[in-house]
């Protein structure tokens, strides 16, 4: 009778001590810490140039030299075609000569109105003939402005007969050949600008209050993997894209040297930076139905605490209320957790 007292005893306490066992739960554990923050948002964009000139001719007449082709670096100024100049100079020596000779008309125009002043305080001439003299002075000194401004018209159209470059770029396309006739307004070259870039970014709407002029961006492209380039925010369109109801920002940089005109581009914008933001990683946060909680711990046991989170990166949460910096909450199994469960810690 006393060994199977022994024997129950036994099992009670062997059934006891499992129970305490089984009712603890291991668990790791995390310190709550502080940093700063930045909420980032990332999209993606396409590159192209801030200025890609159309060129058209303004004058009419017979290519006799390409100077520039498709790929070509070209400089302000460059001549990159030439048209055949010889009737504009024609109609320019045809100025030169109309102006010489209302010149010498205007100049003995002017002779004869002095005269007649001197004879008119004389008495000699009539009134009459006086406002005659003078009326042909001012017309053809009005005839001087005009053959002067049609001298001025023929010496421009003798320089555009030379097709220069407005911005330093590139040649994207050439539409013509030596021995073409060309007639006004025809495009001829068309450049790109590929050392000064733009980029357009589409953000969602709900970010119209947070984007602002200024705010950092960072760009990456497929075309230059090793390169990242730190610009701002230059501008932002006033109106939501009403097909993909987006926020356009606009941002400006200059070309580091290999990026492409037409490439996507990934920009990352920061919108704001939290500094010394409580953080834990996001494991450690366990949804309950009275909101987000986290699990203190206390000696071999452990206590629910409600807390407010914020912003989240990088696998971590941005601790708002609830907890103070070096509390010591459950990580690993904080999932299987209440409040008062016994625990034990294996942070190995």
């Amino acid at each position: 009778m006393v060994k199977k007292i022994k024997l129950i005893l036994f099992t009670v306490l062997v059934l006891s001590s499992s129970q305490v066992l089984l009712a603890q739960i291991t668990i790791s554990t995390t310190t709550v810490t502080s940093m700063n923050l930045t909420e980032e948002e990332s999209v993606m964009g396409m590159i192209y140039s801030r200025a890609s000139p159309s060129l058209a001719t303004e004058v009419s007449g017979r290519v006799i030299e390409v100077l520039a082709d498709i790929g070509d670096e070209v400089n302000k100024g460059q001549v990159l075609a030439k048209i055949d100049p010889e009737k504009y100079r024609l109609q320019l020596a045809q100025s030169k000569a109309e102006m010489a000779r209302l010149s010498a008309l205007l100049i003995n125009q002017e002779l004869d109105l002095k005269r007649a002043e001197e004879l008119f305080k004389d008495s000699l001439v009539s009134a009459e003939m006086i406002d005659r003299s003078r009326a042909e002075y001012s017309a053809l000194k009005e005839q001087i402005n005009a053959a002067e401004a049609q001298l001025n018209n023929s010496n421009r159209l003798i320089e555009e007969t030379e097709i220069k470059a407005p911005i330093k770029s590139k040649v994207s396309a050439k539409n013509i050949d030596v021995g073409d006739f060309v007639q006004t307004g025809i495009i001829v070259f068309e450049l790109v600008d590929t050392d000064n870039l733009r980029v357009a970014l589409s953000f969602p709407e709900y970010l119209n209050l947070k984007l602002k002029k200024g705010l950092d961006v960072y760009l990456t492209t497929p075309t230059s993997i090793d390169q990242l380039i730190e610009t701002t925010i230059k501008d932002i369109k006033p109106d939501v894209n009403s097909n993909s109801r987006s926020i356009t920002a606009i941002v400006d940089f200059e070309n580091p040297g290999s990026w492409v005109p037409g490439a996507s581009t990934q920009a990352t914008i920061t919108l704001s930076t939290i500094k010394n933001a409580l953080v834990l990683p996001q494991l450690s946060v366990v949804r309950r139905s009275i909101g987000n909680v986290v699990f203190l711990v206390n000696e071999n046991r452990v206590v629910q605490r409600s807390v407010s989170t914020g912003l989240q990166k990088n696998g971590l949460v941005q601790i708002i209320s609830g907890l103070k910096k070096g509390d010591i909450v459950a990580l690993d199994g904080a999932g299987f957790l209440t409040n008062g469960s016994e625990i034990s810690i294996n942070n190995d």
